[in-house]
């Protein structure tokens, strides 16, 4: 029996081997997929481990289930089986990452041989894009040739570094301040406040965020402030037309009509000289 037990020891030892998995995409991304790839290392095989070599298997997850096993996985829109010709290495492809499919276990086992670990992320290591639906507008205020505009973004990481650019042209950088921290993400209000002259009143201002490798663009339109300033610039040239302009010439005022004004006059001149 000990000769046995024995025996049984020195095959276990004989096909184990320093297996471990790895999360081969960096940064993650929300939404994206990623990769845990299982390196089995250096194995020595015998007629005994022969028999479970091909026998490859994920497990993991929330619940901590079999998620796939020789190529077929349960849930395959979620989780895919990688393998590559002639090798006992193989990955496990999760599909839409989430915040579920963090710090949890996964393992990886083929015949005897396994590894669990913890999934799990350092936070400056994950990329979360502000989303279409959770980004808002909350004002843009034009006030005494200034336009001030405030803008909200849901779960982004890391906290983004924003600057405005108008024709094209880079103007400043924002005011970014967060709202709310979260594991993964923050909730960040970008603020910021355009001067408006008469030479840049009209033209395309952006907004740019930088997060890790990637630039969004979270505002886009094009601005015109001049009709205000037109508008009264056209007042101002009316009203002048309506004043009476005093020129000065050798020495006496005459005093120069609006054309309404002579037109008037030429008309009861005409009629003096009828009767």
């Amino acid at each position: 029996m000990l000769a046995y037990i024995v025996m049984m020891v020195f095959v276990v030892a004989k096909v184990s081997s320093s297996a471990s998995w790895n999360l081969t995409t960096l940064p993650v991304s929300f939404g994206n997929d990623v990769i845990l790839w299982c390196s089995m290392g250096e194995k020595k095989e015998n007629n005994f481990s022969k028999q479970r070599t091909d026998l490859r298997q994920w497990t993991g997850g929330q619940k901590y289930d079999l998620l796939c096993m020789d190529n077929e996985c349960l849930n395959p829109s979620k989780y895919e089986m990688l393998t590559r010709n002639n090798s006992q290495d193989f990955g496990l492809l999760i599909h839409n990452l989430s915040e579920s499919d963090l710090d949890c276990q996964y393992t990886c086992s083929c015949g005897f041989s396994d590894f669990t670990k913890n999934l799990s992320v350092e936070p400056k290591h994950v990329m979360s894009l502000p989303a279409n639906e959770t980004t808002t507008t909350n004002g843009k205020n034009i006030n005494n040739g200034k336009m001030e505009i405030e803008i909200m973004l849901e779960k982004v990481n890391p906290v983004p570094v924003c600057s405005a650019l108008f024709k094209g042209l880079f103007i400043n950088e924002t005011t970014v301040a967060v709202m709310k921290w979260y594991t993964y993400y923050n909730d960040v209000k970008v603020i910021y406040d355009f001067l408006v002259d008469d030479a840049g009143c009209e033209g395309r201002l952006q907004i740019l965020c930088t997060l890790v490798y990637r630039n969004v663009t979270i505002f886009d339109e094009y601005i015109d402030m001049c009709q205000g300033r037109k508008a009264k610039f056209g007042v101002r040239c009316w009203a002048n037309e309506k004043k009476t302009h005093v020129e000065r010439t050798n020495g006496n005022q005459v005093q120069l009509l609006t054309p309404s004004e002579k037109y008037q006059q030429e008309k009861e001149t005409s009629t003096m000289m009828e009767v």
